[in-house]
């Protein structure tokens, strides 16, 4: 069976003229909400470790991903990427943006699988403007990569099992394994199948729990993505011990931690900046999102019901499945971009259930149309919060503004290098790395994470003797991060000739200073 025939199903209305006037819609609505602002922030450490990363050959990408804490997937498709459009922040970004459009389209062909053309118009257009989702497809990140993967395996599962093809299973195995490889967080769409899966065996045959649940299809689907992870398994154990065992940044779970992943969501705002009516329209959002989701699933028939709570799971599963794996004696691990399928899932969640609310009777029709311009008006004004903000991180309350300090010390440089004052800083520093002011940094007594195996490895702009750098620069730019407007002198034998200073473009806040200093005579 062609694959592609999952997507263009024979035995629904045909993907015709009006599928792809709403898909066009859609992407072009979702192209705008990124694109618009999408070159506007600078490169944060992430982006720039991927950017620096994909330098390597797939080999070495391997093996200084797997000292850090992610997978090599989306590294080695970046690199590919960067080969044919270039490694611009533009270039980089635009990957996650083809991702997400892509995520939109599944999204669209699931929906109308599962429901019909109007949830799925509905969903598209929800789809393409959820804050969540329009933030990380701004980012070179992999968080709309598994997305893609993951709505690609919903909707291969939902036709292996209609159909009962065992092809279908090996594809879903492959699909499987590709979001191992990904994110190791891609593991909560798959947890989220096995949930619903014990739904669907209980609903057709519980005498036969176990042999239907665990049937041969199903184990050879897993045991195919099984094949394809375990090369990197040894990896992924040495990471997971890491993290566990010696601590990481993510704060711990509180009370606002689910509150504020929805306010997130709608509003791309924490909770404690919701007051006056956009409270009152995250409470109503909130209100239609349990109620419609209640009333709708009691009214469904079961075969509807099954469809319905493959939404719903795959919406709000995630989100406890995380809760339960950040609780004590585990560490956290729960950020919002680890949610982003579930993030836009709430979005076709909301859309499937409009669409339904408004089928059931007529005079349905006024509250559901009140409903749909709220969420629509509400996710527009997060999309405006996504450009305002732009890469603000709302863990350390600062944005990114490396290129802006650059910039500024390119604009009074006489073709003098820069010295970044960290290691961290210079992946940053050294994405706006050029001839005429080439990027440095000091080497440290120690690399303390595995995110700088590969800087400890390799010499290329590594300053192991300041001294002699000195002799051979006189004249040198000195940039750190100053949330205090201070950055000490690397060495006794500088005298200060200027200082720039670059508040954080969010905040206002004290964030980068850049020293020039000059060899004292």
């Amino acid at each position: 069976m062609n694959i592609l025939r999952l997507f263009f199903d024979k035995k629904q209305p045909s993907f015709a003229k009006k599928d792809f006037f709403l898909l066009l819609s859609g992407s072009v609505l979702f192209l705008i909400a990124t694109l618009s602002t999408i070159s506007l922030p600078s490169i944060w450490f992430d982006e720039a470790f991927g950017a620096y990363l994909i330098r390597f050959d797939f080999f070495e990408i391997a093996k200084y991903t797997a000292a850090d804490v992610h997978p090599p997937l989306y590294y080695w498709l970046l690199k590919m990427w960067s080969l044919l459009f270039g490694n611009s922040e533009l270039a980089l970004r635009s990957m996650s943006v083809m991702f997400g459009a892509l995520s939109i389209i599944l999204g669209y062909l699931l929906v109308k699988k599962l429901f019909n053309q109007k949830a799925a118009m509905l969903g598209v257009m929800l789809m393409s403007i959820t804050p969540m989702f329009v933030r990380y497809s701004q980012e070179a990140r992999m968080y709309t990569l598994v997305v893609a993967i993951a709505l690609a395996a919903t909707l291969v599962m939902v036709y292996a099992l209609e159909t009962k093809k065992s092809k279908l299973w090996i594809y879903y195995g492959i699909l499987v394994g590709l979001g191992m490889l990904t994110h190791y967080f891609a593991a909560l769409i798959w947890i989220t199948h096995w949930l619903w899966r014990l739904i669907v065996v209980h609903s057709q045959k519980p005498k036969k729990f176990l042999k239907t649940y665990f049937s041969k299809d199903w184990i050879v689907a897993h045991i195919v993505a099984i094949i394809l992870f375990l090369p990197w398994l040894p990896f992924f154990i040495s990471q997971l011990f890491t993290v566990q065992a010696f601590g990481f940044w993510i704060p711990p779970v509180t009370p606002d931690t689910i509150v504020n992943f929805f306010t997130n969501n709608f509003f791309y705002q924490d909770a404690n900046n919701l007051v006056g009516w956009p409270a009152l329209a995250f409470i109503l959002i909130m209100i239609i999102l349990i109620g419609l989701t209640i009333v709708i699933y009691k009214g469904l028939e079961i075969k509807q019901r099954l469809s319905y709570s493959l939404i719903i799971l795959l919406a709000l599963a995630p989100i406890a499945i995380l809760v339960l794996l950040s609780m004590p004696p585990l560490r956290s691990s729960f950020i919002d971009r680890y949610l982003i399928t579930s993030s836009l899932m709430t979005s076709i969640l909301l859309a499937v259930s409009l669409s339904i609310y408004g089928g059931m009777k007529k005079k349905n029709v006024s509250k559901q149309l009140f409903m749909g311009l709220l969420i629509i008006a509400v996710m527009l004004s997060g999309v405006v919060n996504v450009w305002i903000q732009g890469n603000y991180n709302k863990n350390s309350h600062a944005s990114n503004n490396t290129r802006q300090i650059v910039d500024l010390v390119k604009a009074r440089s006489a073709n003098e290098p820069i010295v970044a004052a960290t290691p961290w800083l210079y992946y940053e520093v050294a994405f706006y790395d050029s001839v005429q002011n080439p990027v440095s940094f000091i080497e440290p007594n120690e690399y303390l994470y595995g995110s700088l195996v590969m800087l400890e490895e390799n010499d290329d702009h590594k300053i192991k003797n300041l001294d002699k750098f000195m002799d051979e620069n006189p004249v040198f730019w000195y940039v750190g991060y100053s949330s205090e407007g201070k950055l000490d002198s690397p060495s006794s034998r500088l005298e200060l000739i200027q200082e720039l200073y670059f508040n954080d473009t969010f905040n206002q806040k004290p964030a980068y200073i850049a020293k020039q200093y000059k060899l004292k005579e």
